[in-house]
């Protein structure tokens, strides 16, 4: 993280966001503000191919450093377990529109309130975030983090044994929220951008509500966007 003092306003322009879906459902969202977020246990189950992502949340993490003689530590993570998910797209893009089996959309004009207005709508939230998706060939995230002494991971009791629960809070606190983020490079066209609602226990794998004061943040379809 990086801390820089600013002597002036400091302004964070993020992009009109395309939520792309049926007539019916665009409707709906505007009459009373109607959403469901899904989640990555769902985008493990969609049948097509557009929406269909098995290794959604699950990311390797490599650390290497050449300190200390050299060492290497390797671990695959899941992520976004309790997390709620909204995507949309960067751009509008009638071909995207298509491919994904939809008939219209919504335009999300102001991405952080309307992300902000649906949180205040859901139970047992913890944490939230947005941002565009990353792409890479592999889902993989490297890091040097210099030589780690393995040994505060081992068991007073049982030295012989590592205590993976410690263990893996170290590595997950190292990659940070990007495996939220990222996807494999065949997505790439689809440039998404996400929000995801982290919630002390999710019950289901999506969540349907209504947030009608989110409306103020979205527009219609239109000709000029065409």
């Amino acid at each position: 993280m990086i801390k820089l003092p600013i002597v002036t306003d400091w302004n964070i322009c993020t992009p009109n966001l395309y939520r792309f879906l049926d007539q019916e459902y665009v409707d709906a969202f505007f009459k009373d503000g109607s959403l469901r977020l899904s989640s990555f246990a769902q985008f493990h189950k969609h049948e097509d191919e557009q929406r269909l992502d098995k290794k959604e949340g699950k990311t390797m993490f490599v650390h290497r450093t050449n300190q200390g003689g050299g060492q290497t530590i390797t671990a695959w993570a899941t992520h976004g377990v309790s997390a709620y998910v909204l995507c949309a797209a960067m751009r509008y893009d009638k071909s995207l529109m298509d491919t994904f089996g939809c008939n219209s959309y919504f335009r999300i004009t102001n991405s952080t309130n309307f992300g902000m207005a649906v949180a205040r709508n859901i139970p047992g939230l913890v944490n939230a975030f947005e941002g565009p998706c990353l792409y890479q060939d592999m889902k993989i995230i490297e890091q040097d983090l210099g030589y780690i002494d393995v040994n505060k991971f081992r068991d007073p009791e049982n030295p012989a044994n590592i205590r993976k629960e410690m263990l893996n809070d170290f590595i997950l606190s190292r990659m940070e929220h990007y495996p939220l983020f990222l996807k494999e490079k065949s997505f790439a066209h689809q440039v998404e951008y996400r929000y995801l609602w982290i919630v002390r226990n999710k019950e289901a794998d999506y969540l349907d509500i209504k947030v009608p004061e989110a409306i103020q943040f979205c527009e219609k379809e239109s000709e000029l966007t065409k």
